[in-house]
């Protein structure tokens, strides 16, 4: 049996110097079935509850040494409701601080633990670490992927961070072997949170040998470190960057000059910083005046400090940092959808709205942006409701990328490389008409498909709008970032809670998805062969105050999965400019339409002005995509009008497909009792 080892000082926040500090537990000590933090003075749970559902249990079902671990399973939807957390003792923000522990992860389960950067548990994650169900492991901050591996099910993972805290490199060592080293924007540690993430019986695992020391660090006379590398590890292919850089003085001697150099092993551009004056302990943050444009596939880039005060420092070690950049090549014609669930009444949410603003920016030939809102004055009711069902989908703001997976939208960078490479099966043209007298606007889509396709695929359109104001209390937005406690986010840390609303816009507002979530049924013929366009035409009716000019008229293309194969998105000038697409053909033989009453009660009439005789067949659907009324009236020609009962359907929105001939046209209706 192994020693377990408790310093006083540990666990006391001191205001002066820090001394050398150990702490190990190979969880011996308990007794089997014993609650964690219940039977220690030391582990507690995030809402410091010992004993509660949020404590672990001890088991001798497996163990590294000895014969016991910690237990931790998921039992709820969510996740959890186990939430361990070991504190260490105070905020560590320089010196060598060293963690470690063994892990015991089920075959097809998943683990996850975080460190936290404050004293204050829920403030600021440090580090995120994720053991995905398919045997990869990944190290993120913020979202962004700093190390990645893959790990053995049902075998013992020895696992250490060594973070030297002075220089800000944080080393992750899988199996004695580092899997990679990196930066962090929030460099200091405080505890850890060990949470089984995964929805109910997909998380299982067991730690033991837990241990953490610490080594202050002794300031020397002279030492320039590169504290902080910031780069896109990860980006396209020909795109241009800035290399952000954190000089920090760790030296008593002030620093003046200093000439830092990028080399991508092609190219090296030095720039010469003079008249620094840059203290002990003081920082300096700039952006080299180099651009780095990334290479497809992977570039090492090694970034240098010399002539620190025309000479050399006392440790060359901190004075140099390496990054590999790798370029990807998106596939033709290919754009990413990412519908962020999001509401006013979400102090959470502001995050979404950063990260959603940041990728339509930097990414806007690949990432189509839509905000569904939830609970306020911007909600489109089957938009929300199709989010809030969709699998894997627990909280707000959270991201569904393609209809693939759910994210939290600091992660949608990672998630848009890791999509635009899957080659889409069309390339997605958009149209439209408008008529500002009715409000009517015709839109339609022209898919090119590319490669062979059979099955339910589906075509549908979205309308978006920026530059949404409101002027009544439901357009405040609720803000936890007011204050800075729980870290930057965009601005949102220096305004109010909530942010009232004079002072918000909003952009990317979902306003129409005229099929429905589940897309137009039938829309796509089956088999549809490579070279053949398939063109489907919706309409919507523009509410008055909204403004065209603002607004994004968005296509999709869905897998009989359901997952987004493609999108485009044009703004509503570029669609009218387009005019609505039609065929060599022209199939729809359809020279006037009308559906009167609108809403409809029982029966509603289609006033159809054929310009010659077509097979007649309308099919009415529900925002799921569900057929739930149809009805063929055979070949006619000339003005006909077709009465359709609604009498059997809920009150609600619907879509009409009206097939005429080959062709067909949509339009939305309302049923109303």
């Amino acid at each position: 049996m192994k020693t377990r080892i408790l310093f006083l000082a540990l666990f006391t926040v001191l205001s002066s110097a820090v001394f050398a500090q150990d702490f190990s537990d190979d969880i011996e000590s308990y007794t089997d079935g014993a609650w964690v933090a219940q039977s220690s003075a030391v582990w507690t749970t995030w809402s410091n509850n010992p004993g509660s559902s949020e404590d672990a249990k001890v088991s001798t079902e497996q163990a590294y040494s000895g014969t016991k671990s910690i237990k931790l399973v998921s039992t709820v939807s969510t996740g959890g409701p186990t939430d361990l957390v070991l504190p260490f003792g105070q905020k560590y923000t320089d010196g060598t601080f060293t963690y470690g522990m063994k892990m015991w992860i089920g075959a097809g389960k998943g683990a996850y633990f975080n460190f936290q950067a404050t004293a204050t548990i829920g403030q600021i994650w440090a580090t995120d670490v994720f053991f995905a169900q398919d045997g990869t492991m990944r190290v993120e901050t913020g979202g962004t992927v700093q190390a990645s591996t893959t790990y053995t099910p049902e075998t013992w993972i020895d696992l250490v961070f060594q973070i030297d805290l002075t220089n800000n490199v944080w080393d992750v060592i899988v199996d004695g072997t580092s899997i990679g080293s990196y930066s962090n924007p929030n460099n200091s540690i405080a505890s850890i949170d060990i949470f089984p993430l995964n929805a109910a019986g997909q998380s299982l695992f067991y730690v033991d040998d837990v241990f953490f020391d610490f080594e202050p660090f002794v300031q020397p006379t002279k030492d320039l470190s590169l504290f902080s590398l910031t780069t896109k590890n990860t980006t396209i292919a020909g795109a241009s960057q800035g290399l952000k850089m954190t000089l920090k003085n760790l030296g008593i001697t002030p620093i003046t000059d200093v000439d830092v150099t990028w080399d991508d092993g092609t190219n090296q551009y030095t720039d010469n910083l003079t008249g620094l004056n840059l203290n002990s302990l003081e920082t300096y943050t700039f952006i080299h005046s180099a651009k780095l444009q990334a290479k497809e596939g992977a570039t090492d880039v090694t970034v240098t400090l010399s002539n620190i005060n025309g000479d050399v420092d006392e440790n060359d070690k901190n004075d140099v940092r390496k990054v590999t950049v790798t370029g990807i090549v998106p596939a033709p014609d290919r754009k990413v959808v990412s519908e962020e669930g999001t509401g006013t009444w979400c102090g959470w949410c502001p995050r979404g709205a950063v990260f959603m603003d940041s990728m339509a920016h930097d990414y806007p030939d690949y990432f189509v942006p839509i905000a569904v809102h939830n609970g306020d004055p911007m909600v489109v009711t089957a938009y929300d409701a199709g989010v809030g069902a969709f699998p894997g989908f627990t909280g707000y703001p959270g991201a569904i990328i393609d209809r693939a997976s759910v994210i939290n939208p600091a992660a949608l960078e990672n998630s848009l490389f890791s999509r635009v490479v899957i080659p889409a099966k069309a390339k997605l043209v958009n149209g439209a008409e408008y008529d500002p007298i009715t409000g009517v606007l015709t839109m339609s889509v022209k898919a090119e498909f590319t490669g062979n396709a059979s099955g339910d695929w589906r075509l549908n359109m979205v309308v978006t709008e920026d530059g949404v104001t409101g002027t009544t209390a439901a357009y405040n937005q609720s803000n936890y970032y007011s204050g800075g406690a729980n870290g930057e986010m965009g601005g949102y840390e220096l305004l109010s809670n909530p942010v009232p609303a004079s002072q918000m816009v909003y952009d990317h507002v979902a306003r129409a998805i005229t099929a429905g979530w589940g897309g137009l049924a039938g829309s796509v013929p089956t088999p549809v062969t490579a070279g053949e366009a398939v063109i489907a035409t919706f309409t919507w009716n523009v509410p008055a105050g909204m403004k065209t000019e603002n607004m994004h008229i968005i296509s999709m293309l869905t897998l009989p999965n359901g997952n987004i194969n493609n999108a485009n998105t044009f703004t509503f000038d570029e669609a009218i400019a387009n005019g609505l697409a039609s065929s060599n053909e022209d199939p729809i033989a359809l020279e006037s339409l009308d559906v009167y009453p609108n809403p409809a009660g029982d029966q509603v009439t289609l006033a159809l002005q054929l310009a010659d005789a077509q097979a007649v067949h309308v099919q009415v659907y529900d925002v799921m995509g569900r057929v739930v009324a149809s009805q063929a009236y055979g070949i006619m020609s000339g003005q006909q009008w077709l009465p359709l009962q609604t009498n059997t359907l809920s009150n609600g929105v619907y879509s009409l497909r009206i097939a005429i001939g080959d062709g067909f046209i949509t339009r939305k209706l309302v049923v109303q009792h």
